[in-house]
């Protein structure tokens, strides 16, 4: 769970990485499995975690929607989302914006009526990973009520020393090579 910082990087912007990161990584690839064609909806994408999902997605090869609140699109923008792949973090408008773009993982932080926005956006085989834990779903109740849809909240040190440390080696190989870079630290 501890790796050298990669050249280039000072100790503020090395502080972005680990947890946003980690939490990504486990719940978009180890969780949901992602895999690279899907379509992932990233909510509150201009945080930590989503703004390192974002990252991930892209490099593996995943379509990218996202919802942060309006004044903070051109960071969205910036990280290289269409207009027609963003909307308001604040209103489930969303569902209705995003309701025909066969999104398959929602990276979920929200709570009540925004988590049924992202549930309804999901088909058959569809997973919704909650990282927010304010409002934890009961993963039965919810594959009857969205019939094929996998829900899974989660924390991260449920994953253990050992592919912590795994996933850490894979970050950190990646932001040497230029593939990932720090979040902004302002």
């Amino acid at each position: 769970r501890v790796a050298s910082i990669p050249e280039g990087i000072d100790v503020a912007a090395a502080a972005t990485i680990p947890v946003p990161f980690l939490t990504a990584i486990y719940g978009l690839k180890v969780l949901a499995g992602v895999r690279r064609g899907e379509k992932v909806l990233v909510h509150a994408a201009t945080g930590g975690v989503g703004m390192a999902a974002v990252q991930l997605c892209r490099r593996w090869g995943v379509e990218v929607y996202a919802t942060a609140s309006p004044p903070k699109w051109e960071v969205l923008r910036e990280q290289g989302l269409s207009d027609d792949r963003i909307a308001s973090s604040r209103t489930t408008e969303f569902g209705d914006r995003f309701g025909d773009a066969g999104i398959d993982v929602v990276l979920d932080a929200f709570t009540g009526e925004m988590v049924d926005a992202g549930l309804s956006l999901l088909g058959a085989g569809g997973r919704l990973i909650e990282i927010g834990k304010r409002d934890v779903r009961d993963p039965e109740a919810v594959a009857r009520e969205y019939p094929g849809v996998i829900y899974r909240a989660f924390d991260l040190m449920e994953a253990g020393p050992d592919r912590i440390g795994e996933m850490l080696g894979e970050v950190v190989e990646c932001l040497g090579r230029g593939e990932l870079g720090p979040l902004p630290t302002e």
